[in-house]
């Protein structure tokens, strides 16, 4: 493997158990960079983060983006740049920024006549900060230079935010203070009020006797040092996110005191920890397909970012940034596929929390915070008995089930033993009430992507989600209890005698699922459509008439075989599957989600249609792998979008938990991953 040369001194490199780290010679700041990965598609945005404080850009050395403390916070920062001042003549640091390999770093190199220039931007797991290095290299054996690093920096204006620079030290250091107020809501500016005043400090970790306030912003420049033949040196710009508890200047000399030499080798090396201490199944190096594993392990590395420091995970955090219960369930999917459980033991941790403040399984709460959760009903709004849709319900206790499977650790199960069974109960309750069909939950990117299709408005869908059953939530609901029985019988529980906590009826609950079962045939079956000889489940029907719907929603009709319902006909599951990959066009590598081509994708159609290829042993599945990974649905740093136009142009919404977990979780199903 080749790695990039970062510092002039020797290394120190060894590999034991399979683990690969970087040494380092504090005295000197040796650290060796991984290899750069390359873009998987055009470069787009990126953001790293540690759960705690996130920053990114456009991928050229640029910022656009900076939020902390917790993920759940308004934006600070328009833009960005770092400058240099080299031999008094500033020049822009403008770089093609690419992850290094194995981590969740980012970085550019560029030369300039004798100098050798990186631009490094990591943040290290527990800390409240981020921050960007900029190393220079003087490979003339003769020459020396004069340097100082200067960072333009534009915050984002406006009511409820607020900037202002300060210095201590005689003016010799110098830093930029960034303020978001209470009156600023932290989710797309829609969702989730700001529930206390927040900073980020921004400062260099050297000098800084320069401050110009300019148009809109301001630029920091640190003191002009001399590098000598063959010497180096190295300025690194902070980006400290904190609350009001303290004076910024103390967050200044925390930076001052920092050894940013070993921060970056400490990052570095949990970073391969994380990714390489997974059981051999799990491993990486069963993808055979170089560029399949390059887009896992930044789609890995995006998912593991996205994660709050108090267990939820964000859709994502460059945009709508809370943890939805759907995205973080899917998110989950792709991190337990390739080995990785701890992440699920802290979301079901965080979600029992949630429950035991708010009452009930929200759709969707911040990071950081208890004082917001987001409604779950169908009708934006809280539903009169807290959780009569199932979809959050559901989903988290299939959270419980993938981790049980994963790691057998029925101890932490029974710890969240009260909001388990809250999830179930709710849902049987709902369930029995209306002879076992239940609504839409509401939020389902699905039927975002079906209000847009001319001829479902006109023929039945209006998006007046009480005026219908839904398919896919008694599929989700069948799911978890069929999980929930197995869990009563690892306590040593009669699921056969079972007291229903939320109408005190006594259920026999394999009863239960059969009726659950019965009802997914019973009023979602079909045969009656042309092209589906042998039938299919359909995503909905009118409550008033019984109607089904006039157009497909492919990835509904995929969801009972990949959330893994328990049908009565498992043939059934298998007809679903046959049903759908009819409209996958090999020629064309994106599947429409409503069947229709040249009309809008999803990011995870593809995945759940491999995903499903592959449970069923279908040969289309090949075909399918292919449009996922070497198709333009991939990102540049092996994440998916939330939707793509017909001709495969992607929407704003990046980097997202959801999609990326579901096709990954397919991509490892493809690959035997875990098996």
């Amino acid at each position: 493997m080749h790695f990039a040369r970062l510092f002039c001194v020797t290394i120190i490199c060894f590999i034991a158990a399979n683990i690969s780290t970087f040494a380092s010679d504090e005295k000197n700041g040796g650290v060796s960079l991984p290899q750069q990965v390359p873009y998987l598609n055009a470069r787009e945005d990126f953001f790293l983060g540690n759960g705690c404080a996130a920053g990114g850009g456009a991928g050229d050395g640029t910022w656009n983006f900076l939020r902390g403390p917790d993920y759940t916070c308004p934006n600070y920062l328009e833009k960005e740049e770092i400058r240099l001042v080299v031999d008094g003549i500033e020049q822009p640091l403008i770089v093609d920024v690419h992850r290094a390999r194995k981590t969740g770093i980012f970085y550019g190199v560029r030369t300039n006549g004798d100098l050798r220039i990186y631009l490094i931007d990591y943040a290290p797991m527990g800390q409240p900060w981020v921050a960007r290095m900029v190393r220079v290299e003087n490979e003339s054996p003769s020459a020396s230079h004069h340097l100082s690093v200067r960072a333009y920096v534009k915050p984002i204006t406006g009511p409820g935010r607020s900037d202002d620079v300060n210095s201590i030290f005689n003016s010799q250091d110098q830093w930029i203070d960034l303020k978001v107020d209470t009156s600023l809501k932290c989710v797309m500016n829609h969702f989730c009020q700001n529930w206390t005043n927040r900073f980020v400090t921004i400062a260099f970790d050297k000098p800084t006797p320069e401050m110009l306030v300019t148009n809109g912003g301001y630029v920091l420049g640190t003191a002009a040092e001399s590098i000598g033949p063959m010497a180096s040196s190295q300025t690194v710009l902070y980006h400290y996110t904190h609350y009001d508890d303290i004076p910024t200047a103390t967050y200044v000399k925390r930076i001052q005191r920092r050894n940013s030499s070993r921060d970056l080798a400490n990052c570095i090396a949990w970073w391969q920890k994380w990714f390489d201490d997974v059981a051999p199944q799990y491993s990486l190096d069963r993808i055979a397909d170089r560029r399949c594993r390059d887009l896992v392990e930044g789609g890995l590395a995006i998912l593991k970012m996205n994660e709050c420091r108090d267990g939820g995970i964000v859709a994502n955090e460059r945009g709508w940034d809370m943890s939805y219960v759907r995205d973080a369930y899917c998110g989950l999917r792709g991190l337990t596929t390739f080995g990785h459980f701890e992440e699920s033991k802290r979301f079901i941790q965080w979600l029992d929390h949630k429950y035991h403040v708010h009452g009930l399984i929200p759709n969707a709460a911040p990071g950081g915070s208890d004082t917001y959760a987001h409604p779950n009903g169908n009708n934006g709004r809280y539903c009169p008995e807290a959780n009569a849709v199932v979809e959050v319900t559901a989903l988290y206790i299939l959270a419980a089930r993938d981790y049980y499977n994963g790691t057998h650790d029925f101890r932490t199960l029974t710890k969240v033993n009260t909001s388990l069974r809250y999830s179930m109960d709710a849902q049987l309750k709902y369930a029995e009430t209306n002879d076992y069909r239940l609504e839409f939950s509401g939020d389902e990117t699905e039927l975002c992507g079906a209000s847009d299709v001319d001829g479902l408005r006109a023929e039945g869908f209006n998006r007046k989600l009480g005026q219908y059953w839904s398919m896919t939530s008694v599929a989700l609901c069948a799911a978890s209890l069929e999980f929930y029985i197995h869990y009563l019988q690892l306590q040593g529980k009669d699921p056969a005698h079972y007291l229903n906590g939320q109408n005190h009826k006594m259920l026999n609950l394999n009863d239960e699922l059969a009726r659950l079962q019965d009802a997914l045939e019973r009023d979602f079956w079909r045969t009656n459509v042309p092209g589906f000889p042998n039938g299919f489940h359909d995503w909905f029907r009118v409550k008033s008439n019984g109607a089904w719907p006039s157009g497909r929603l492919l990835n509904f009709t995929l969801f009972p075989v990949y959330y893994g319902t328990p049908f009565k006909d498992p043939a059934r599951g298998r007809c679903d599957v046959e049903a759908m990959k009819q409209f996958f066009n090999p020629s064309v590598p994106l599947l429409p989600v409503t069947g229709i081509p040249g009309r809008k994708s999803l990011g995870h159609d593809l995945g759940y249609l491999l995903w499903d290829l592959v449970a069923v042993g279908d040969p289309e599945r090949d075909a399918v792998y292919h449009a996922l990974v070497d198709g333009p649905t991939a990102c540049c740093w092996g994440a998916y979008h939330e939707a793509y136009s017909g001709d495969g142009t992607p929407n704003a919404n990046g980097l997202r938990s959801f999609e990326t977990g579901v096709d990954l979780s397919a991509i490892g199903k493809y690959w035997g991953i875990g098996r």
